[in-house]
């Protein structure tokens, strides 16, 4: 007999296609896997809707018969003169001779009932579940399940979970490279060789450094994610630096060299040519980060930003007064 509503446990509606009834098992199926820490219970009632809704004759019975699919014994009503629900079946038994469930006549013999022979079980559809498992669990189904009507006895090995962590580190120890020790997950300590030019949100991988893995299959995978603090003026666009440079408005006009900070911590000299334009970007080449793949390191660009004074002094507000004033035409073109 059906304990419960296989349709409620799916989530799926009476009317719901195959298609639609194999999508809403393979989503509870990734969600209560016990191998992946699911509820070992909604995982088995699951499996159970599934063996039942996942094949149409089946289904078809169970929705003619609703609870008392699958009982060792007659449905209410089902006497001996061979009708249920008004209905006259062949043999006195259920339609088409056959019972819902599974294995030898379901009656045990009572009175009225033929077919007393064995009864051929109808296989689920051959359904290979290993795209649902394969990346999760290496291929292992559900312990103790069947699918595909193959029959599997104890399941092979199964691939332990993937984990990722997440560190901080400051901007320089991306650009330069460090040694970090972080937490495995099973509560010990492992340094972790971060890369000179490291990126924000970039991962590192270790292999078997993950959960253990199901009857005796590998080790998942550690992934160490990094994220960088921000630093006070750098930024970084992959390999690229950038770096917003003051300009005063004497500057930008007449031109001048300015001492340029590096993200080495060094320093390097930048000609700002006469009239420079606020976004201006002015690019030194190989002042970048560490490229990561291949060889070099990326550029730094050096972006001017006229600095306009909030406030003038007398002397300053004369002499551009006087600048304005022997100005021609407009900077406007319009």
């Amino acid at each position: 007999m059906a304990t419960q509503n296989y349709y409620d446990v799916l989530g799926v509606k009476k009317d719901a296609s195959d298609a639609e009834i194999k999508k809403a098992f393979r989503a509870l199926a990734r969600k209560h896997h016990p191998d992946a820490g699911g509820d070992e219970e909604k995982f088995k009632s699951v499996n159970e809707a599934y063996e039942v809704l996942g094949d149409s004759k089946k289904r078809a019975e169970y929705d003619q018969f609703g609870q008392y699919f699958g009982q060792q014994g007659p449905p209410p009503g089902y006497g001996q003169s061979g009708s249920y629900g008004g209905r006259t079946t062949a043999g006195g038994g259920y339609p088409g001779g056959g019972y819902p469930g599974g294995g030898q006549d379901p009656f045990g013999g009572f009175g009225g009932f033929s077919g007393g022979g064995q009864y051929q079980q109808v296989n689920m559809e051959d359904f290979d579940l290993g795209d649902i498992f394969g990346s999760m669990f290496g291929g292992a189904g559900p312990a103790g399940g069947r699918f595909g009507g193959r029959g599997q006895g104890a399941q092979g090995p199964g691939r332990g979970q993937d984990y990722e962590l997440e560190t901080s580190i400051s901007f320089d120890q991306a650009f330069k490279g460090t040694k970090i020790e972080v937490q495995t997950p099973d509560g010990g300590k492992m340094t972790v060789n971060v890369p000179a030019g490291a990126t924000d949100g970039g991962k590192l991988r270790f292999k078997g450094k993950g959960g253990q893995g199901a009857r005796g299959g590998p080790r998942g995978d550690l992934y160490v994610k990094t994220t960088i603090t921000p630093h006070p003026y750098f930024k970084r666009e992959g390999a690229n630096v950038t770096l917003d440079m003051p300009l005063s408005i004497d500057e930008a006009a007449l031109g001048t060299t300015v001492t340029t900070p590096l993200p080495s911590g060094t320093k390097a000299k930048l000609k700002v040519p006469a009239g420079t334009q606020d976004g201006k970007v002015f690019r030194m080449r190989g002042k970048g980060a560490p490229k990561l793949k291949g060889s070099g390191s990326g550029d730094l660009l050096v972006k001017a930003r006229i600095a306009i004074p909030s406030k003038l002094t007398a002397e300053q507000k004369k002499a551009l007064q006087e600048f304005a004033s022997s100005s021609t035409g407009s900077v406007r073109k319009w």
